[in-house]
């Protein structure tokens, strides 16, 4: 499943991402009702989203001081509370569907959130306007005239502008929401991957607050002068036409042939035509991007100018000049199509009309000013309109205005016509784009049940139908059992040879081992939620224990990992130190082990004692055989993990084997089979083939991602995968490869480097 699609194009030499976006909760339970999803969202959150909005509302209406409620508002403070509030809920959201490895209730809580904030825009704007006319009766009562008059002429102002102070409230309402919403991009990449993620403009579109999407105001404002109605200058679904028609064919002729994308089907349209949308174009279409990438020559340019400026590569200017002799000629084609169309004059006018728009409006409507500019036939029955308003009204409106912009628009150069042209072309794009996924928005939002009745939340949470989102505070607050626990152990490479050697030196061997191994570990381990098992001397055993019913830390695999490459990390920088002071350098090798249960405890008095096979498998992973050490000494490899399996078809040598298989295992962290598959599950793994020729001559394959610590900051991680080989006893060459994986988390700087050159 793609829910942000990104397909390539080509017309010419440039290439084209699609855009589309989906909101598919075919996998969710159906609530009560077997028509929607049932949805419970914190009642807390609500209550302080209410008063928020309803003192947004008192903000954007202007409400004079008798009209308010509270005396001055620490806005940064309201503001902060319920970005918090709302980044709680979301994340809650993105823990139950890590939990239950389902993203379709992380899309549920995101469109159900802004339902909600939505709908709470209107319901507090009616709670205000009667707080307001509840202030004017109390002031009829006590008899101030003067006072309670001029409070009613401003409720009933207020009132008038009811659509203006929704959309301003839903606007900054919604911006706070993306903002949000683009902060918990990244923990949803670290579990979904980026084809999870939703767009932020799905959720910051203009058009889901807006009470009338074909208000004049509104499209100026937000877009660009577009018109619903057959009379309309800029008529969208004409215009639209247009546009997938000069996608979908080939250029005219005198220009090389470039098929954007055959339709499916094309039909007659009014005066033009109307195409039935190829997906394809369709998606082209609503990627803003796309129009400066097919049309933007002048933006090209300034790269070139820029280009030279800083002595940049030849081929990379030649590259561009190519791309603006493409861009000119795509947009010479469209200029002449819009013109043949009779619609380049209605492009131009609409972003020159601002002057008269603000003198002649009212009693003329934005689109009959346009229509004044742009349709000669119309201007005899809009001057009789103005008339009609002068000789009734005490504000004289001139026509004058209207001809002086009527006449400025015909003197527009060439230039600032393809200029017009391409500014045209995004804020169409954008409210193409917007009007989709507005239509996307609501039939989903329709689909959501926002159960705020005891009974109804009562009854779907007893068929198990019901989704909660709620706040840390109303959640069930308990010790819960242990589902899953991980082991690491990080143990000292030759300890007894440090401790001869510092006694020689008269130093003491215990310090050297506290302050470089035992007292950084203990400063990292509250950071990955880790717990220490068992300390010997030259060797930790840690612990981190997943717990039901609580998803959000549901991170053991990857938070040893991390835990474990910071360890090490730590160790290295304290044996650059030991060199400068000739001390010896400690040599770790820490080995990682996941139990899919939890472990066995028993008691020392009040001392718990872990038993769990985990612990036996981390100690294999960290051990390094002797054999393997000598040899690998000499050649020093460029990993730090190396797994060997003996040739044992010779009974005699099987004897003297404890075990078949030999590591090496020098700095290095190996985590098993078992750990791996369950980090998989915890997050999202990229895997890539890595060809780094200065580290190591031949490709290997890896996998990477993020995840979070425990105080919130993202780590990334990466994990070689390699073949285990069988070995001859006698040579150590290898005989083949026994079809078995074992996997390193990796440490080494270069790695990191080309893993973020990828990205």
């Amino acid at each position: 499943m793609v829910l942000f699609i990104s397909k390539q194009f080509s017309p010419g030499d440039i290439k084209l991402p699609s855009y589309a976006v989906e909101l598919p909760l075919e996998r969710l339970r159906l609530g009560v009702d077997n028509l929607r999803y049932d949805v419970h969202i914190s009642p807390e959150f609500v209550k302080e989203a209410d008063a928020l909005i309803f003192q947004l509302v008192l903000k954007h209406a202007a409400a004079s001081p008798p009209l308010l409620t509270r005396g001055r508002i620490q806005w940064h403070q309201e503001i902060s509370r319920f970005k918090n509030s709302c980044r709680e809920l979301m994340i809650h959201a993105v823990n139950q569907a890590k939990s239950l490895q389902e993203i379709q209730i992380d899309y549920l809580a995101q469109v159900a959130i802004v339902k909600l904030l939505l709908g709470e825009i209107d319901v507090m704007y009616d709670a205000a306007v009667q707080h307001f006319k509840s202030v004017v009766r109390k002031q009829e009562v006590s008899r101030r005239t003067e006072s309670h008059l001029e409070l009613r002429e401003e409720v009933g102002s207020i009132v008038q502008r009811r659509n203006t102070i929704v959309q301003e409230v839903g606007d900054e309402l919604l911006s706070w929401f993306t903002e949000i919403h683009r902060e918990l991009d990244e923990p949803r990449n670290s579990v979904f991957g980026e084809d999870g993620l939703l767009p932020a403009e799905l959720f910051g579109n203009p058009l889901l607050q807006s009470v009338s999407r074909s208000d004049d105001y509104f499209m100026i404002n937000h877009y660009v002068l577009l018109g619903h109605r057959i009379e309309d200058p800029l008529h969208y679904k004409t215009i639209l036409s247009i546009l997938i028609k000069f996608f979908a064919r080939t250029t005219s002729a005198g220009a090389p042939q470039r098929v954007i994308a055959p339709p499916e089907e094309m039909t007659g349209y009014g005066n033009g035509f109307q195409v039935t949308p190829d997906k394809t174009v369709d998606r082209i279409l609503k990627r803003v991007e796309n129009m400066d990438a097919l049309f933007n020559y002048p933006e090209t340019e300034a790269l070139i100018r820029a280009e030279k400026k800083e002595n940049r590569d030849r081929k990379r200017i030649q590259s561009l000049r190519h791309q603006a002799g493409e861009q000119k000629t795509l947009l010479r084609h469209l200029y002449r199509t819009m013109a043949r169309e009779k619609m380049l004059a209605g492009i131009v006018a609409a972003y020159g009309i601002s002057p008269a728009v603000s003198t002649c409006c009212p009693p003329l409507t934005p689109q009959e000013v346009l229509q004044y500019v742009v349709v000669s036939k119309a201007r005899k029955t809009i001057a009789r309109k103005m008339a009609r308003f002068n000789k009734y009204s005490a504000k004289t409106v001139f026509l004058h205005d209207l001809k002086k912009t009527a006449a400025a628009m015909r003197r527009v150069s060439t230039r600032q016509k393809r200029i017009f042209l391409i500014r045209f072309l995004r804020d169409f794009a954008a409210y193409h784009r917007d009007l989709g996924n507005y239509s996307l928005f609501r039939e989903t939002a329709d689909c959501i049940n926002l159960a705020r009745d005891e009974k109804i939340i009562r009854l779907s949470r007893e068929n198990n139908t019901l989704y909660e989102f709620l706040l840390p505070s109303e959640r069930t607050a308990h010790k819960t059992p242990i589902l899953r626990h991980v082991i690491v152990k990080a143990d000292v490479r030759g300890s007894t040879g440090i401790i001869d050697q510092m006694k020689e030196k008269g130093l003491n061997p215990a310090s050297n081992f506290s302050l470089n191994f035992f007292d950084p570990i203990s400063n990292l381990i509250s950071q990955y939620g880790a717990e220490k098992v068992f300390i010997e001397g030259d060797a930790v055993i840690l612990s981190i224990s997943e717990h039901e019913g609580a998803p959000e830390r549901w991170y053991g695999v990857a938070r040893a990992c991390g835990m474990a490459v910071n360890i090490l990390m730590v160790v290295k920088r304290y044996n650059l130190q030991n060199r400068k002071n000739r001390l010896p350098r400690l040599d770790l090798g820490i080995g990682i082990s996941f139990s899919p249960s939890a472990p066995t405890f028993f008691y020392d008095g009040d001392n718990p004692i872990m038993i769990s096979p985990a612990i036996n498998e981390a100690d294999i992973l960290s051990a390094c055989d002797r054999v393997l050490r000598e040899r690998f000494s000499k050649s020093r490899p460029p990993f730090n993990i190396y797994v060997h399996q003996i040739d044992t078809a010779s009974l005699e040598t099987a004897a003297l084997l404890d075990s078949p298989i030999l590591r090496y295992n020098v700095m290095g962290i190996e985590l098993s089979e078992a750990g791996f598959k369950k980090l998989s599950e915890e997050i999202h793994l990229d895997p890539f083939e890595a060809r780094i020729p200065e580290f190591q001559p031949e490709p290997f394959v890896a996998y990477t991602g993020k995840f979070p610590t425990v105080t919130g900051s993202y780590q990334r991680i990466i994990i070689r995968e390699a073949d285990i080989p069988e070995i001859s006893p006698l040579d150590f060459q290898v005989l083949r490869l026994t079809g078995r994986k074992y996997y390193e988390v990796c440490t080494h700087a270069k790695i990191y480097d080309y893993v973020k050159r990828m990205k």
